[in-house]
């Protein structure tokens, strides 16, 4: 019974290692649009996360890394310092809005995750 188990669980790693590798996320691709994008493209294999973010009438849509998804690598980059934006991690997900969401509760959220996984 164990040496089964024991097959069984190299068996799903196996597949789940499997499963993920080749998969290229799509992402909108735009820079500096005052519509929503409908040009998509395949991200690199680096990029894991769909941005989309707005500033002013304009939005920007791309490929981008979850690790860099916050206020500050992204105000560094595009050289901004008044925006929202939204990141999301399945394909062609950064095709709606921007909505009224301040950047500061994306930054707050993942630090309020860590408290609640905690109580």
């Amino acid at each position: 019974m164990i040496k089964m188990n024991c097959v069984l669980l190299t068996a799903c790693i196996v597949l789940l290692a499997f499963s993920s590798s080749g998969y290229a996320l799509k992402c909108y691709h735009c820079e500096n649009s005052p519509s929503l994008c409908k040009t998509n493209s395949t991200c690199l294999s680096n990029e894991d996360t769909c941005l989309q973010m707005r500033f002013g009438k304009l939005r920007t849509s791309s490929c981008w890394k979850l690790s860099q998804c916050n206020v500050n690598d992204i105000a560094v980059f595009y050289q901004l310092d008044n925006f929202d934006y939204f990141c999301c991690q399945q394909d062609l997900c950064n095709e709606g809005a921007v909505t009224g969401v301040n950047k500061a509760a994306f930054s707050i959220a993942p630090v309020m995750a860590m408290l609640w996984m905690l109580l």
